[in-house]
């Protein structure tokens, strides 16, 4: 857990309060600072791999290792609903889901059965090491949204590709479960709380730094933190380097309408995941919410540079 009252951090750091602004721009230690550039390192060794293309890295993870056993060609990242195709044409929706248990729990939202014709769902351990693989035809399924749990797949038809039958070349395997590893060790480290490391830490450099307290009501959307008045903030995190893996600027901060908090938080982190740039901004002052550039950061009135930043187009 990153805060919590009268605890230390990971790093060692109090964040109560009282906190200095010296200790708090500490935010992590060489030891754990050394684990997320082995962990970068990793991940852009499964991007060379051809295993992932963003740092969705569970949906990314999930979609290799279906489009591998089912033969499927991928679509581009913006095909809506369908991630591949088989050789005879059919469509498949992959999603993917780590589970500590024999529970597939699963909530799917926005499935679109008339664009498929089969859901494929690929369920992993802490480590990425595939279990079980399940393929429900779309005419099982409802349309929107639907929750998949062991009493459901009691009710419908459905195929399942046990642990022992997922084929995956042997040096891919390794690689994945290497980074599965090191995954599992951010999290044990307490650096991240969930697969979203992105966001994770962008929440944990942000309230490191402006002395926030993390929201843990997960069910309160749109509030990320909170200071010590009661104050709402957001935080929005982008992963920004550059690289021959990411070339453009065009990077969005989507959904930002009708949210409760007061003031947006902006972080980015460069290709070691440590912070390369933050801002505060008024939320009411954000221009084109529904679908804000990252460059915003330049233009809203009335915005902070807490960090600054290392990316020159942003700066």
């Amino acid at each position: 857990m990153f805060i919590t009252a009268c605890k230390l951090n990971p790093a060692g750091v109090c964040l109560h309060a009282n906190v200095t602004h010296k200790r708090r721009k500490t935010m992590l230690d060489k030891e754990k600072q050394q684990l997320l550039k082995e962990f970068a390192d990793q991940s852009d060794k499964l991007f060379n791999l051809k295993i992932i293309r963003t740092d969705s890295f569970t949906g990314e993870i999930g979609e290799f290792v279906a489009s591998n056993q089912f033969g499927l060609k991928k679509t581009d990242r913006v095909t809506r609903a369908v991630d591949g195709i088989d050789s005879k044409g059919n469509k498949y929706q992959i999603k993917a889901k780590v589970i500590e248990n024999e529970k597939l729990n699963n909530g799917i939202g926005k499935l679109d059965i008339d664009e498929i014709d089969f859901l494929v769902i690929v369920y992993f351990d802490l480590i990425y090491r595939p279990k079980k693989i399940i393929s429900i035809k779309s005419n099982q399924l409802p349309k929107g949204k639907v929750g998949i749990s062991n009493k459901f797949l009691n009710s419908i038809k459905y195929d399942t590709i046990e642990e022992n039958e997922i084929k995956i070349p042997i040096s891919q395997r390794n690689e994945i479960l290497k980074f599965g590893r090191l995954y599992e060790s951010l999290r044990k480290f307490g650096i991240i709380r969930s697969r979203r490391i992105v966001g994770d830490l962008g929440e944990f450099y942000a309230c490191q730094q402006l002395n926030l307290i993390l929201n843990e009501n997960k069910n309160e959307k749109g509030v990320d933190a909170y200071d010590k008045n009661g104050i709402k903030y957001e935080i929005k995190t982008r992963r920004v380097y550059e690289s021959g893996r990411r070339t453009g600027k065009s990077r969005r901060l989507n959904n930002l309408v009708g949210k409760d908090s007061k003031f947006l938080i902006i972080v980015t982190l460069d290709r070691s995941f440590n912070c390369s740039g933050m801002w505060l901004m008024p939320m009411k002052n954000v221009v084109n919410p529904k679908s804000a550039h990252l460059q915003i950061v330049n233009t809203t009135p009335g915005v902070k540079k807490i960090i600054k930043s290392k990316i020159a187009w942003l700066d």
